[in-house]
């Protein structure tokens, strides 16, 4: 470490420097998507923050279903400096597109933005960015990131010509954890000559497994691809 203060727990490892960032939840809410009760199927779930959040690089998102729900295209709004939410689909294939897929939603930086009072430790960096203050309610990973530790779960569904097998990876059990929506969820995967989503969250009473699908052409595509993205389970400190 080259600037700052460094603090270790008591099993010697390290917890916070100016260099090994901490993320903070800046925001948090509630997403409404699927078949709720009296009304047609929301397909789009569009988040507006309630301040924009002024970092330079996107917030790192997380969503955590209530029970189930199967997303792609998860795409940020606003800029550099002024990102002012964030929007994602459902994957419109049974049980999804008959079901209430809603949830929970948070957003976390690396930059505080907890006003401190004079109890509070408070730390800057080299550029006298606030990075943490002892107020900050911090993420807490609850799983290991990995990638590449997708296999076939059995899985399949057909629409609209598009063969979609599922995948799934180890998850740890907890409805209380949320998933990193904001990598998982942010591209598409090249399959022999398109490119299709990569959908992904829970099945209904799953979280032993997080699950997501790959899309084929049904006849001139193998649907065999894996989402190889890291996957990122964590909850926050303080209910939010």
């Amino acid at each position: 470490m080259s600037y700052g203060f460094r603090s270790r727990n008591g099993s010697n490892l390290v917890q916070v420097t100016s260099e090994n960032r901490v993320l903070s939840v800046v925001g948090s809410g509630r997403y409404m998507i699927g078949k709720l009760p009296g009304t047609s199927t929301i397909a789009t779930a569009a988040i507006t923050y309630a301040a924009p959040i002024t970092t330079l690089e996107p917030p790192h998102i997380f969503l955590n279903p209530t029970d189930q729900g199967m997303y792609h295209t998860l795409l940020h709004s606003g800029s550099a400096g002024n990102w002012t939410g964030f929007a994602f689909k459902l994957m419109l294939m049974p049980p999804f597109n008959s079901s209430d897929c809603s949830g929970r939603w948070l957003v976390a930086t690396f930059t505080s933005k907890s006003v401190p009072n004079k109890y509070d430790l408070r730390l800057r960096n080299a550029a006298t960015e606030q990075i943490f203050v002892g107020s900050d309610n911090l993420l807490i990973m609850t799983g290991v990131p990995s990638n590449e530790g997708w296999t076939q779960d059995g899985r399949a569904g057909s629409v609209s010509g598009i063969n979609w097998t599922g995948y799934q990876t180890s998850w740890t059990g907890s409805y209380e954890d949320y998933f990193l929506a904001s990598t998982l969820l942010g591209g598409k995967n090249y399959n022999g000559n398109t490119s299709r989503e990569t959908p992904c969250g829970f099945h209904a009473g799953v979280r032993g497994t997080l699950n997501g699908y790959m899309g084929a052409l049904a006849g001139t595509e193998i649907g065999t691809d894996k989402n190889g993205r890291t996957t990122f389970a964590a909850r926050p400190m303080r209910p939010v």
